[in-house]
């Protein structure tokens, strides 16, 4: 599997446990210099960085509060350059998802991932829509979230339930369809990255029963 960092200090936005072809859907425009999208942002390679790492699928646990690039980095190979050079050389066909041939005795420039059913990834998705109808009769604390995707995850532990809670409001955030309040009335939003960051890694916003925890409401 790959994980892909873009960064522009002092913003970045990772993509985990991604196949060669949604890799390639980033690479590919990145190496013709063309504006992308991702995380309400747009990145271009004149202006940001791009990493590429390549090794195992990362689990939820390994994806929670924040650490997921982190354990990337430990577990995986940085193929930044190589993916980077396979597509250049690749031309017009660098996108149509066949790889470039390894040199003899070495590795494939740019490996060939099975595809592997994104299971953790519909189970969000499944819940972040159960999340925003919920969020249809007002905000709800973050302990909520956690409290859905428990109830959907019986018999393991809590660290598995509190990172499928954590990526179904990440991806919410990412679509703009929520913003972060500090209290489950309407306090003061969340609004930049850096506090949203910090509040979605506490493990206070996502305990409940404080003033101080964190809440989600659709965004107006």
């Amino acid at each position: 599997m790959y994980h892909v960092e873009l960064r522009k200090f002092p913003h970045s936005v990772c993509r985990f446990n991604q196949t060669e072809q949604q890799v390639r859907a980033i690479v590919v425009p990145w190496t013709n210099e063309e504006w992308i999208e991702e995380g309400e942002r747009k990145w271009n390679s004149n202006e940001a960085t791009i990493t590429v790492l390549q090794g195992p699928e990362l689990s939820m646990p390994e994806l929670a509060m924040g650490r997921g690039w982190r354990n990337a980095q430990r577990r995986s190979e940085d193929v930044t350059e190589r993916v980077l050079q396979a597509v250049k050389q690749g031309g017009a066909g660098a996108g149509s998802g066949s790889a470039p041939a390894p040199a003899q005795g070495g590795p494939p420039a740019f490996a060939t991932a099975v595809e592997v059913p994104a299971a953790s990834q519909l189970l969000a998705d499944s819940l972040a829509l159960e999340l925003l109808a919920l969020l249809d009769a007002g905000p709800a604390q973050l302990s909520r979230a956690w409290a859905l995707a428990s109830r959907r995850l019986a018999d393991v532990p809590a660290a598995e339930s509190l990172a499928l809670a954590e990526q179904a409001v990440r991806s919410l955030l990412a679509r703009g369809l929520v913003v972060l309040q500090a209290g489950a009335g309407a306090g003061a939003t969340q609004d930049s990255d850096g506090r949203v960051e910090a509040g979605l890694r506490a493990v206070e916003s996502w305990a409940g029963g404080e003033a101080a925890s964190l809440a989600i409401a659709r965004r107006v």
